[in-house]
């Protein structure tokens, strides 16, 4: 699979991958607001690619990760990920991680612009939705830049270590999404 933007190539993760995005992934800034624990292992970065290198459309209940390589340069900056909800197959999650040094320069917004448009347009997607920790205020302006609409505020919904955190939940429908579309182009 693979999306390109202005400057980056969306694709499917291969073995070479692997330190780039064990580094990323080990970066406390980075996995700061993630799912992951650290240390993040080797084993568990060659599974991930294992299974994910040859997915090119995940299926019901199933996620598809995909790496975010720099044109200019060949260098993996992080990832984009959607998985497809179990009852029903036109509406997923989406998520992104981007490399510390890379953060802040509009690579999350391109990526997801291009994943965006990949499953409205192409996949047919109904309904997406994000969800982030309300902390992470790179992501949740990202997602509300991208035309996000902010659905619900979990007040400490969930726990990281001993401490209760809070989340914002996101959505956006495929009517939405063509209309900001629209005014793009004009």
């Amino acid at each position: 699979m693979f999306l390109y933007t202005q400057r980056l190539l969306i694709r499917n993760f291969n073995a070479s991958d692997l330190e780039a995005f064990l580094a990323y992934r080990n970066d406390p800034q980075v996995a700061k607001f993630q799912s992951w624990s650290l240390p993040y292992t080797r084993e568990n970065g060659e599974a991930l690619i294992h299974e994910m290198q040859d997915i090119h459309t995940p299926r019901k209940g199933e996620w598809l990760q995909l790496a975010l390589e720099l044109k200019e340069t060949g260098e993996l900056i992080g990832d984009v990920v959607f998985g497809v909800k179990k009852n029903d197959v036109r509406q997923c999650s989406v998520g992104f991680t981007i490399a510390s040094a890379c953060q802040k320069n509009g690579f999350a917004t391109e990526a997801m612009t291009a994943l965006l448009n990949y499953l409205f347009e192409e996949v047919d997607m109904y309904r997406v939705v994000a969800d982030c920790d309300t902390e992470n205020v790179g992501s949740w302006k990202t997602l509300e830049k991208l035309g996000f609409r902010r659905e619900a505020h979990f007040v400490e919904s969930f726990t990281e270590g001993k401490e209760y955190r809070s989340e914002y939940f996101y959505g956006l429908l495929q009517r939405e999404w063509r209309t900001k579309a629209a005014f793009r182009n004009c």
